[in-house]
C-alpha cells in the first residue's frame, strides 16, 4: 500500500498572468546576439531588451537623417561647416526579429515585447531631464578663437519608442575641417552618451521551509503448518525492516537592510510555522514519526489447535490427548508500507530598485559608408544664385573731371535690372563737383541675381543725365523711356560731347613794344545745340609763363570759335570771329590799336 500526504502553502496566485512590463533584476536575464534581455517579473515567456548603445536614426525609406557640410564664400570671408544629426536609442526591427528567434530556441514559446521602459535621468539616479551629451572635443571647443561657433542639442534622452535626440553645430573652417577628417575614421570625435534608469523587481525577502519526513515500513513473513491426527509440523519465519528519512531545511533571503524594505512580519510567520512543523515532525504519536501498524507473521486463530473433548471423551477419557484439527497451510506475507509526508513553505516580499543605465555609442566611419553620398556629405558654395549679387562700376571718364569746374554740374545714372515675373531692381547713383573734387569718381551698384540661371543674368539697362551749368540736362539715350543695354561689370561714364585742349602762346616781347597790356581771348562752342561762350583766357604782358593751356567741350561735329581783345593804355581792340583750326593759337599783337574805346565780346556767329 502507497500512502502520501502533499501539503503546498503559497502566498502567491497560481496560473498564468499577463507581462507587467516590470523586469527581473536578479533572475532570468540573458544575452542572445550580443543583446541583453530582461524577464518579466510576472510572466517567464515575456522579455524585454535593451539597447546596447545610441545610433543614428533612420527615416520610413532607409535615409539616415544626417548631414555634415562644408560651407565656402568665393570672397573669403565666411568659411566653416554644418552638422547636424538625429539619434535614437533603439534596436531595429530586423535585429529584434533575430534576437526572439534566437531566444525561443533556448526558451520554448519566448517572445520580445519591446524595450525595457526607460526614464530620465539627471544625476545619480534621480528623476529629472537633461540625460542626452554630445561628447566631443570640436564641438567643445566654443570659445572665443575655437573651433565651433555655436552648438544645440535637444537635451532629453530619446528613450520612449519613436523618440529622437538631435544634435546641431555651426563650425568654423577650422573646426568643420578637424570633424570631416574625424568621420573618416573608425572612431571619430563625436560621441553620443545616454543616461537614464529603469525600475526591476527584486527579491527583498524571501524564505523557504522544506520538510520532507519518509517511512517505509516491509514486512516479509512465511508460515508453513501440517497437522493431522496426533502429528503436527511448524515452521514460521519472519523479518520487520522499518526505515525513516526526514530533511528540515530553512532557507533565507534577506535584503531588507539594503531595500529598506520592512519584513518583521515575515519573520514571524516564519518562526511561527518553524516551530510547529517541528513539533508535527518529531511527533511519535500523532505526528509524523508515529510507528505504522505492524504485521503479525501468524493471525489470531490462523492456525487451530487440537479438537476439543466430547462429554464423553472428558468423562471417560481420561488425560490422553486429543487430535489436530486437520490444517495443512502455507502462507507468505510481504508487505511494504510507504508514507511520505512533505511540507514546502515559500515566504517571499518583493521590492523594486532603480537600476541605472549609461551608454554610449560613436559616430565614426561613416564618411567611408556614406561619403559619396551627397545626402550626408556634400561642400556648399555660398555664391548661391539666389543670394548672389553682381556690382557694376560707373566711372568718370578722367578726361572730363575738370568740366565740373565750369561745365557740369553733375552726371546721375539711373539703373534697371528686369527679372522675368518680378518686379525690376532699380537705383541711381550721382556724380557732382564736391564728389569728384574729393576724389570719389567711381561708384557702383549691385543688384541681386535671385535665381536666375540663364546667360543674361548679368545683363542691365541705364540711363546717364549729364547736367550743363547754366544750361539744359542732356539724356543719354536722348528720349526718357529709352535705356542703353549692358552687361560689363565697369563702365566709364563719357559725355555725349567731345573735348578740346587749345595751347595758347603769344609773343610777350611785342607787348610791350606796342603798348599792349592785356589780351583776352574769348572762345565759343555749340553745346547742347545752343551757341554760347565757354571759356575766357587773359594773357598779360607781365606773364612769366609763355603759355595757357584750356579744355573746351562741345557738341560732336560742331565748331569752336574764338574771338581776341587787345586792351592798351590808350583803347581796345576787339577781333574778329573766327574758327579754331588748330589746337594750337598764336598771337601776335596788332601793330596799332585803330579806334579807342571798350568793346564788348558777342557770341560766335553774333556780332558786337
Amino acid at each position: 500500500m502507497k500512502r502520501a500526504l502533499f501539503a503546498v502553502l503559497l502566498l502567491t496566485f497560481a496560473g498564468p498572468r499577463s507581462a507587467s512590463a516590470l523586469v527581473n533584476y536578479d533572475k532570468g536575464s540573458r544575452a542572445v546576439l550580443g543583446v541583453q534581455l530582461l524577464q518579466d517579473s510576472d510572466d517567464p515567456t515575456a522579455y524585454y531588451y535593451l539597447p546596447q548603445f545610441p545610433r543614428l536614426a533612420m527615416k520610413e525609406d532607409s535615409t539616415f537623417e544626417f548631414l555634415c557640410l562644408k560651407y565656402v564664400d568665393q570672397a573669403g570671408g565666411t568659411n566653416g561647416g554644418l552638422f547636424h544629426a538625429l539619434v535614437e536609442f533603439t534596436l531595429p526591427d530586423p535585429v529584434v526579429r533575430k534576437v526572439e528567434d534566437a531566444l525561443r530556441a533556448k526558451v520554448a514559446g519566448a517572445r520580445v515585447l519591446g524595450p525595457v521602459p526607460l526614464m530620465q535621468s539627471i544625476k545619480d539616479g534621480e528623476d529629472g531631464m537633461g540625460s542626452f551629451e554630445v561628447v566631443s572635443a570640436v564641438l567643445s571647443n566654443k570659445a572665443e578663437g575655437g573651433f565651433t561657433r555655436s552648438v544645440v542639442t535637444s537635451g532629453r534622452a530619446p528613450l520612449m519608442p519613436g523618440s529622437k535626440a538631435v544634435v546641431a553645430a555651426l563650425l568654423k573652417q577650422e573646426g568643420a575641417t578637424l570633424l570631416w577628417n574625424s568621420l573618416t575614421s573608425p572612431t571619430s570625435d563625436i560621441s553620443v552618451a545616454v543616461h537614464g534608469y529603469y525600475e526591476a523587481a527584486v527579491e527583498g525577502y524571501n524564505a523557504r521551509i522544506t520538510a520532507d519526513v519518509s517511512t517505509v515500513y516491509q514486512h516479509f513473513s512465511t508460515t508453513t503448518n501440517v497437522q493431522r491426527d496426533y502429528t503436527k509440523t511448524q515452521l514460521r519465519q519472519a523479518v520487520d525492516n522499518l526505515q525513516r528519512d526526514g530533511t528540515l531545511k530553512i532557507e533565507v533571503l534577506d535584503r531588507t537592510a539594503g531595500l529598506g524594505v520592512k519584513a518583521d512580519d515575515m519573520a514571524g510567520v516564519l518562526q511561527l510555522v518553524t516551530d510547529k512543523l517541528v513539533e508535527l515532525m518529531f511527533d511519535s504519536k500523532t505526528g509524523w514519526a508515529a510507528d505504522p501498524q505492524r504485521e503479525a507473521a501468524v493471525e489470531a486463530n490462523q492456525i487451530q489447535g487440537r479438537q476439543e473433548r466430547g462429554w464423553f471423551s472428558s468423562v471417560f477419557g481420561g488425560s490422553e490427548d486429543t487430535k489436530y484439527y486437520t490444517d495443512n497451510q502455507y502462507v507468505l506475507k510481504n508487505r511494504r508500507d510507504i508514507r511520505q509526508n512533505k511540507f514546502i513553505l515559500n515566504l517571499s516580499k518583493k521590492s523594486t530598485i532603480k537600476v541605472p543605465l549609461d551608454t554610449a555609442g560613436n559616430l565614426g566611419g561613416l564618411y567611408n559608408a556614406m561619403g559619396q553620398d551627397e545626402r550626408y556629405f556634400r561642400v556648399v558654395n555660398l555664391a548661391d544664385a539666389a543670394f548672389e549679387f553682381r556690382p557694376v562700376y560707373f566711372q568718370v571718364d578722367g578726361d572730363y573731371i575738370d568740366s565740373f569746374q565750369d561745365a557740369l554740374n553733375f552726371v546721375t545714372v539711373n539703373f534697371r535690372k528686369n527679372y522675368p515675373g518680378k518686379a525690376p531692381f532699380t537705383k541711381a547713383i550721382t556724380f557732382n563737383r564736391a564728389d569728384v573734387e574729393a576724389g570719389k569718381t567711381t561708384q557702383n551698384v549691385a543688384f541681386p541675381r535671385l535665381g536666375m540661371t540663364t546667360e543674361d543674368w548679368t545683363a542691365y539697362e541705364y540711363q546717364v543725365r549729364w547736367s550743363l551749368r547754366g544750361g539744359p540736362t542732356v539724356s543719354v539715350p536722348a528720349s526718357q523711356d529709352r535705356w542703353t543695354k549692358g552687361s560689363d561689370a565697369a563702365l566709364s561714364l563719357t559725355p555725349p560731347f567731345e573735348k578740346r585742349v587749345v595751347e595758347i602762346e603769344a609773343d610777350r616781347s611785342l607787348f610791350g613794344d606796342r603798348g599792349i597790356a592785356t589780351a583776352v581771348v574769348e572762345f565759343a562752342t555749340i553745346l547742347a545745340g545752343k551757341p554760347r561762350v565757354m571759356k575766357r583766357v587773359t594773357l598779360r604782358a607781365a606773364d612769366t609763363t609763355p603759355t595757357s593751356k584750356i579744355a573746351l567741350i562741345h557738341d560732336k561735329d560742331s565748331q569752336v570759335a574764338y574771338r581776341v581783345t587787345w586792351h592798351a593804355k590808350n583803347g581796345s581792340k576787339e577781333g574778329k570771329l573766327e574758327i579754331l583750326d588748330s589746337d594750337y593759337l598764336f598771337l601776335t599783337p596788332p601793330e596799332t590799336l585803330g579806334s579807342t574805346g571798350t568793346v564788348a565780346p558777342g557770341a560766335p556767329g553774333v556780332g558786337p
